[in-house]
């Protein structure tokens, strides 16, 4: 039997180069978020690429995008890997965050919101010690997705109504992968993923010591060695 493909999906304002390191050497197809104007629309969009039930591998807005997908299309999915994400509602989230990031995209651009808002939050520091070519990613990354897709993908993070209240069942495999430092998706929201999956046994979170929310880019090949362990075990027990 052939393995279930694998479609990655970064998070916002991420390409596919976020997602490059930890993936290298496996046939992927990545999509990035943002061509539909709504949640519902984008996660009709991304299920119509496969014919077939598929891997989807989500990072921050891309795991949350996933969920949502899982929920609407369930038919379209093997399991899920969800890495710095959460099953929660958009109300549970800051607006105002969301707001005061699309003015300064509007006033200033995408390179200065990733330099002023995005990497500050995610863990990134500004001072003497600041990773540049990781910057330079990020803000490159930016502005290829793009001012229009960047509100589409604000709009999704507002409108998704997560998986909690009321309780919904993940009857997949899942793996959640997390970092211990992450203050915008930390390890706790993995745990209420997990909780979902029935039976709990094809659940998994494993969380990185000391990691943020960037652990996809800043540590590849610890995200690598356990989407490889996952990946094998969800084959052998579908072969």
């Amino acid at each position: 039997m052939n393995p279930a493909p694998l479609i990655g999906l970064p998070g916002t304002l991420l390409d596919g180069r976020s997602l490059v390191t930890m993936l290298s050497g496996r046939q992927v197809s990545t999509l990035i978020l943002g061509e539909a104007g709504t949640l519902d629309e984008e996660v009709d969009r991304l299920a119509a690429h496969t014919a077939v039930p598929a891997v989807w591998l989500g990072h921050s807005l891309g795991g949350i995008v996933a969920l949502h997908l899982a929920r609407r299309h369930p038919g379209s999915v093997a399991a899920l890997v969800l890495m710095g994400a959460n099953a929660r509602a958009g109300r549970d989230s800051s607006e105002a965050r969301r707001a005061a990031q699309w003015t300064l995209a509007q006033r200033e651009g995408l390179a200065a919101l990733a330099h002023s808002k995005l990497a500050p939050g995610y863990g990134l520091t500004l001072g003497l010690d600041t990773d540049d070519a990781l910057l330079a990613s990020l803000a490159a990354q930016a502005q290829a997705v793009g001012l229009q897709r960047f509100e589409n993908q604000l709009a999704y993070a507002r409108q998704r109504p997560g998986l909690l209240a009321p309780r919904q069942r993940l009857p997949f495999p899942v793996l959640a992968l997390s970092g211990e430092f992450d203050t915008l998706c930390p390890p706790e929201q993995s745990d209420e993923i997990v909780a979902l999956v029935d039976p709990p046994g094809r659940a998994a979170h494993h969380m990185l010591a000391a990691g943020g929310h960037l652990f996809p880019m800043q540590q590849p090949g610890w995200a690598a060695d356990r989407l490889h362990s996952f990946l094998n075990s969800a084959e052998e027990n579908t072969a």
